[in-house]
């Protein structure tokens, strides 16, 4: 694993600054690119050792009935955190004839600075493929490292077979379904919040993706994404189409043993455009939620967005969008020093002073990558280009439930060559215990050198 790993990272040096097509004979072709990235971050964070020690000490944090009081979390947010993730991705395209193509993208990342933290250990790991996804132990540094990690992955490695009516994608790849632009809750595959700092940077997902093209616009489409086990696995159909010049599309699956029903629409309003998607879910995996007797499946719900954006005729173009999301499956926002936590913890039973609390796993969420506290979400985004190379955007984000509020301003600078720089921030209020007013500041930046 160590030398495979190393092999690869040497084809980045390999790569040079300037390498497109390396090779070609007649329709047969291999290009060959890539790009470096810079993120910092600085935020507010949780301590991870001294949270377990205070989590371990309280009798409350330990019981399920009293978790809400459990003085651990009056740790949350007291310590200074930043991070610094420099990635190298090198991307090699490949075609072997008109019908055959394939795609690689593979990723070293190396992390540094506050990594030992109770929201990073909350996370999980991502999926993973033949082995390439994993983290490297060289030099010292070890797996989950609290100061310093380096890892390589496949974030992208598939087959397509493009023939007159049949295309065929196998391996790992992104699809994209939905029409929201903040909130995808039809997309049950790769979709990912409105406030993600790298908003462009979207999990690939294990999958044959096999579609019966019709016309250019007119196709049906059969996915399959088996997971570990039947419980991690989606399996979806949909169908995809033009209606009185409204693009429309109809689906239908399975996604984690729960079976969901949905369909979006998007068409042009005057100078503008609308969106509309939603899907209804069945939950069928049981969850054990603090305070229940015993486990039991929980009620389906309902996942809409409706959206709509323009841009106006001042000075070099505005741009406006108004988008609102309703989550039938919002978590709610918890009640003591848990506060918006205690709805991502469940009871496991057992434990000596009761049911014992335990993070949810992915069967609350019943296979939906929206995941909110609030039922109401009101987001509305506006952006200009200053210059030919300065943009500036503004996101504001509502939750009518908890009537709190999120608002990330963002410079884009792309006036230098092949590199692009990012500057922003999130900032929240609101009361403690709601989707915003619990978050911590962030600002960050993010540097892009493309080869």
């Amino acid at each position: 694993m160590r030398r495979r790993a190393v092999s690869f990272a040497l084809l980045f040096i390999a790569a040079g600054a300037h390498a497109r097509e390396v090779w070609r004979s007649g329709e047969r072709a291999l290009e060959l690119s890539g790009s470096v990235r810079e993120v910092l971050t600085t935020t507010n964070g949780t301590d991870a050792d001294d949270f377990g020690a205070a989590f371990a000490l309280d009798p409350a944090c330990r019981d399920a009935t009293l978790l809400p009081g459990c003085a651990a979390f009056d740790l949350v947010g007291d310590k200074d955190v930043w991070e610094s993730l420099t990635r190298a991705r090198l991307v090699l395209d490949a075609r072997a004839s008109a019908r055959w193509s394939a795609s690689l993208a593979y990723d070293h990342e190396f992390r540094a600075g506050t990594l030992d933290t109770f929201e990073g250990a909350f996370g999980g790991d991502a999926d993973t493929l033949l082995e390439l996804d994993d983290e490297i132990e060289l030099f010292g540094l070890e797996p989950h490292g609290d100061h310093f990690r380096w890892r390589h992955r496949l974030y992208r490695g598939y087959v397509q077979y493009e023939g007159a009516k049949l295309h065929v994608t196998a391996g790992r790849q992104r699809i994209a379904w939905g029409t929201g632009r903040l909130w995808n809750p039809i997309d049950r595959l790769s979709a990912i919040g409105p406030l993600a700092i790298e908003d462009d940077e979207f999990a690939g997902i294990d999958a044959i993706d096999v579609r019966w093209m019709w016309t250019g616009f007119d196709y049906a489409q059969a996915v399959a994404a088996p997971g570990d086990d039947a419980s991690e696995s989606r399996y979806a159909l949909r169908v995809h189409g033009v209606v009185r010049n409204v693009d429309a599309s109809l689906m239908a699956g399975v996604f984690e043993k729960a079976p969901a029903i949905g369909a979006d629409f998007s068409g042009n309003l005057g100078g503008g455009a609308w969106r509309l998607e939603a899907i209804w879910t069945d939950p069928e995996r049981e969850v054990w939620m603090l305070g229940a007797a015993e486990p039991r499946e929980p009620p389906q719900f309902w996942q809409a967005v409706l959206s709509v954006d323009t841009t106006l005729a001042v000075g070099p173009g505005v741009y406006l969008l108004a988008e609102h999301l309703y989550d039938g499956n919002a978590l709610g926002f918890g009640r003591g020093r848990a506060g918006t936590l205690l709805p991502l913890f469940s009871a496991v039973g057992g434990g000596a002073l009761g049911d014992e609390p335990a993070p949810f796993g992915s069967a609350r969420f019943a296979g939906s990558r929206v995941i909110s506290l609030a039922e109401h979400t009101t987001g509305v985004q506006a952006g200009a280009d200053l210059t030919a190379a300065l943009r500036l955007d503004l996101l504001v984000l509502y939750d009518w439930t908890g009537e709190s509020a999120a608002f990330a301003p963002l410079v884009s600078y792309a006036g230098w060559n092949s590199l692009e720089l990012r500057l922003g921030a999130q900032l929240f209020a609101g009361p403690r215990r709601s989707q915003f007013g619990a978050q911590r500041a962030i600002a960050f930046a993010v540097m892009e050198w493309f080869f």
